[in-house]
């Protein structure tokens, strides 16, 4: 069995646990949206899937998924394929 840390210990690694989830879900979501936009922009699911840690078919549920989210949103139009100085999503290249 794991001994348990102090108290003090503790606290610090689940606020350092906290932080990692909390990017993590950030850059995933991110990642995603790339996904669905990139399969918008024509990108074929097979060449997507060689790029991010999804298969093609994790690729097209998660695009469709930020396909739905958008359109109940309202915000149905995918980041440019060319970014612009007007254009108010962050791009990752």
């Amino acid at each position: 069995m794991t001994p348990k840390p102090p108290p003090k210990e503790m606290a610090a690694w689940l606020r350092r646990l906290d932080r990692a989830a909390a990017a993590h879900a950030s850059t995933r979501t991110a990642l995603d949206e790339l996904v669905a936009d990139a399969r918008a922009a024509g990108v074929p699911l097979t060449t997507i899937e060689k790029h991010v840690p999804y298969s093609r078919e994790w690729a097209r549920k998660i695009a469709d998924e930020v396909d739905g989210r958008r359109a109940a949103s309202g915000d149905s139009d995918p980041i440019p394929a060319e970014p612009t100085a007007s254009s108010t999503r962050t791009q990752v290249d």
